[in-house]
């Protein structure tokens, strides 16, 4: 089974019901209660973050046709199984905890272990696509935020700027500022842009180019300091239940 997993921002309540249908996949017990007792316990492969105007959106790893984390990783832990519809997978076992992964990823899809020893991060459910059956995420969410969309099936280009990807944000009109007054200067939201469409001096106020922006959330995802903000329309369902009342 192969296919795009779509991410609509508009229709996310931040209910994170993806972050617990992600734990219980990728647990040993493959149950709630079970992972819950597991040790070390299964940490979510996906993080629900809020944006502006109580906008939420899921973030993961994009799975990208060219990978900046196998790209820096030294031990070559990260590595496609197949051609571009394959998910980018990271062997645990080659991982020597270098963390220039975390660093080289534009999307802080990658976290570290609870004792620092293994990098993680989202598989798309590989094992569960070679049974059949759908990442667990687009499974649980219960507002379509995320949906599975075989290939085959009409389904958005999946493409930003150069890159191809199987995880992929729209549905929204989202715009990102940096705030100056927040804004420390530090660089990290330049470093991670993938367009590298934001400039600034060290310690100066960054700006955005906003004719060149794509809209991907790097530098939101990069940023410490609350410095960068979005903006978007409310959720597609308040909006429905507004209409209805």
């Amino acid at each position: 089974m192969k296919g795009t997993l779509k991410v609509d921002l508009t229709r996310c309540i931040a209910c994170k019901a993806c972050e617990t249908a992600c734990v219980v996949a990728h647990s040993a017990s493959k149950t709630l209660l079970g992972a819950l007792r597991e040790d070390p316990r299964p940490a979510p492969r996906i993080r629900v973050r809020y944006l502006a105007n109580e906008l939420a959106a899921p973030y993961q790893c994009r799975h990208c046709e060219n990978p900046w984390c196998a790209e820096a990783c030294p031990q070559g832990a990260f590595a496609r199984t197949g051609e571009m519809t394959e998910p980018v997978l990271l062997n645990t076992e080659a991982c020597q905890a270098a963390k220039k992964c975390l660093r080289a990823c534009p999307y802080d899809a990658i976290r570290m272990t609870a004792d620092g020893t293994k990098a993680y991060k989202c598989d798309l459910c590989a094992a569960r696509l070679s049974e059949g059956v759908e990442p667990a995420c687009a499974e649980a969410c219960p507002t379509g935020a995320i949906t599975f969309i075989e290939n085959g099936s009409p389904k958005p280009e999946g493409s930003i700027g150069d890159r191809q990807y199987l995880v992929i944000h729209e549905g929204t009109s989202a715009e990102y500022a940096i705030d100056p007054v927040a804004c420390t200067g530090c660089g990290a939201c330049a470093r991670k842009c993938p367009q590298q469409c934001i400039s600034g001096g060290k310690k100066e106020a960054h700006t955005i180019d906003l004719a060149r922006c794509i809209r991907c959330g790097a530098c939101f995802l990069a940023c410490k300091f609350d410095a960068v903000r979005c903006t978007a329309p409310v959720s597609a369902l308040k909006v429905a239940c507004q209409a209805a009342g």
